[in-house]
């Protein structure tokens, strides 16, 4: 197979990745099987991908009377902005502005406005943590943007990050369920999470918290550590997407084309580069044919970033190591469709890959250390689009390694 095929092949699975864990087919296929069959009058849509997730809502509970859509301004529709029954709302992330603080507040007086007898059905993705808050009183935004810049660039992993955002916030870690009138309230989770642990989900609105982090000093200095009364609402939780269902779906794909493929259990987390590193030595030892992992790594920010993110970063640290390795192709990329902050989900690698980086003058190790991998990846054109992405379920990388 050649290089140019090679690629399309990594992209062309990552593509059946994304459908699989599509917001809209997960939300409308939910719905059509639901055995209780109950009668939805009101949705309540957050996350990156709460658009799509709200659009299967329409498919399936058509006689919704009003619904509440907080997303990023990019994935907000002309179609949506004209349905006269829902309030959109465009909002801030990965850190959390105005709009975010705005977006709590519209969030919690749409509840309030409800009465004890509707049926909610809130569907929640990744990024829900960033788009919508309501800090304590003692938190003013300038030092919860603070607090979201320090968590990010810190190097822990989304739960670490979101256990934390929650004992800054009044509506997260359970804090939401004060403001919900009705006894009982459904959930419909795309796990963004390792475990797929809904009080980590968009940091848990509808989940109480139940266990304090540990704290860095500069987080001890600002926690208040407030105990929040537990409230007395029904969650009815369903997990509808995740990584292993992306992970699924690329494996089967890979098969139809006539390829071996494996699947790979181990949760793929912790420095971005240490993790390339390994991939690189479990794929020299590995049979030929399409590998897959799925799972998040983290890195950590310099203090002037480049252009980039852990996925990026992850492909160019694999990339060091093919400059004699023809037959090894490797694509990382956020199933959201974005990578850090960059306009990209990820990349494909390859020997050449290196070869054209070092041609231009790169040198990749310094650019990973700038985290400035996203401005390589581009020079060499391996850079993977994911704007067409209506999910977020982690991350997913497929390698694929000729006989």
């Amino acid at each position: 197979m050649t290089e140019l095929t090679a690629r399309e092949l990594l992209v062309m699975l990552y593509d059946t990745a994304l459908d699989a864990v599509d917001g809209r087919y997960l939300v409308s296929q939910w719905l059509r099987q639901d055995k209780n069959k109950k009668t939805f009058t009101h949705c309540i849509a957050i996350g990156k991908a709460a658009a799509a997730m709200l659009q299967g809502a329409f498919d399936g509970v058509p006689g919704l009377k009003k619904s509440l859509l907080i997303c990023p301004p990019s994935k907000l529709t002309r179609q949506l902005k004209r349905n006269k029954n829902l309030i959109c709302v465009a909002s801030s992330h990965p850190i959390p502005d105005e709009r975010s603080i705005e977006a709590g507040k519209i969030l919690v007086n749409f509840l309030h406005d409800l009465n004890e007898d509707d049926e909610i059905l809130f569907l929640i993705s990744g990024g829900t943590s960033s788009l919508v808050e309501m800090p304590l009183d003692n938190i003013d935004l300038e030092q919860l943007q603070q607090i979201n810049r320090y968590l990010l660039a810190s190097g822990k992993d989304i739960q670490q990050i979101n256990a934390w955002r929650q004992q800054f916030s009044k509506i997260k870690g359970g804090g939401l369920l004060h403001s919900i009138k009705a006894s009982c309230v459904t959930q419909l989770l795309l796990s963004d999470v390792k475990g797929d642990q809904p009080e980590f989900i968009g940091s848990g609105l509808l989940v109480n918290s139940k266990v304090l982090p540990e704290a860095d000093s500069f987080l001890r200095n600002l926690c208040t550590a407030e105990k929040k009364q537990v409230a007395a609402v029904s969650v009815d939780t369903h997990i509808i997407g995740n990584i292993e269902l992306a992970k699924q779906a690329a494996h089967d794909a890979a098969q139809r084309e006539g390829l071996d493929s494996f699947i790979h259990e181990e949760f793929l987390e912790g420095d971005a580069c240490e993790v390339a590193d390994a991939l690189y030595e479990k794929l020299c030892d590995a049979p030929p044919g399409v590998h897959i992992w799925g799972g998040e790594t983290t890195v950590f920010l310099p203090d002037k970033p480049g252009i980039g993110g852990r996925n990026l970063t992850l492909a160019l640290a694999f990339a060091k190591h093919l400059v004699d390795v023809p037959g090894l192709h490797l694509l990382a990329a956020g199933t959201d469709g974005v990578d850090g902050n960059s306009d990209f989900a990820g990349a494909t690698v390859s020997k050449y890959t290196a070869l054209n980086a070092g041609k231009m003058g790169f040198d990749m190790q310094q650019e990973i250390e700038k985290a400035n991998a996203g401005i390589v990846l581009m020079a060499t054109n391996d850079l993977v689009q994911g704007s067409h992405s209506n999910t977020n379920v982690m991350d997913i990388v497929i390698a694929y390694k000729v006989e």
